[in-house]
């Protein structure tokens, strides 16, 4: 009768008589491939992190010298995002809605805005005291509008031209007027 063979501690030779176990090309090849693969997923991450953090001249919209990515402390979009929603904290451990959305002006008034992108979704959005507009947006023209989303009411925040900063302040700063690095 043979006695059970003891596996081999990790690391520790093979055992006399064994072949030793190699890694075949084909498996070198998959192994390497993965390996670039991973290396410029990340390395993309970080040209976008680095590339349009608000940072740059342009601020949080990109601008002169901006990404195509929006990234940085008021959050992450496309620059060339056409509409969408987003759940964002409300400061007091809570979430809110917010929405974004570029595209000409149909109709405007005192009190609503309505909006029709390049895709043909259109929106009206409630404009009251709080909202803040750089110039004066007219009929025709293509602005971008922030709204915060309560039920099926979306009230603007912000009105301004495409590729300006869109929460409040100039580049570089949130909402609150503060400074953020």
């Amino acid at each position: 009768m043979t006695e059970p063979t003891q596996p081999a501690e990790w690391g520790a030779p093979a055992p006399e008589g064994e072949p030793k176990k190699t890694w075949s090309g084909r498996k070198t090849a998959i192994a390497a491939g993965a390996a670039v693969v991973i290396a410029a997923g990340g390395g993309a991450a970080i040209w976008a992190g680095t590339a349009a953090n608000g940072t740059e001249q342009g601020g949080m919209m990109g601008g002169p010298g901006g990404g195509r990515v929006l990234i940085g402390p008021d959050g992450g979009m496309p620059r060339d995002t056409l509409h969408g929603d987003f759940v964002v904290s409300d400061g007091n451990g809570g979430y809110r809605t917010e929405r974004t959305q570029t595209g000409e002006i149909t109709e405007i008034s005192a009190t609503s805005v309505s909006l029709t992108s390049k895709d043909g979704y259109k929106q009206v959005y409630t404009i009251d005291a709080s909202t803040k507009k750089t110039g004066e947006p007219k009929t025709g023209e293509t602005v971008t509008v922030n709204a915060k989303v309560t039920g099926s009411t979306a009230t603007a925040t912000t009105i301004a031209k495409p590729g300006q900063n869109q929460r409040g302040g100039p580049p570089g700063q949130g909402q609150d007027g503060q400074r953020r690095y």
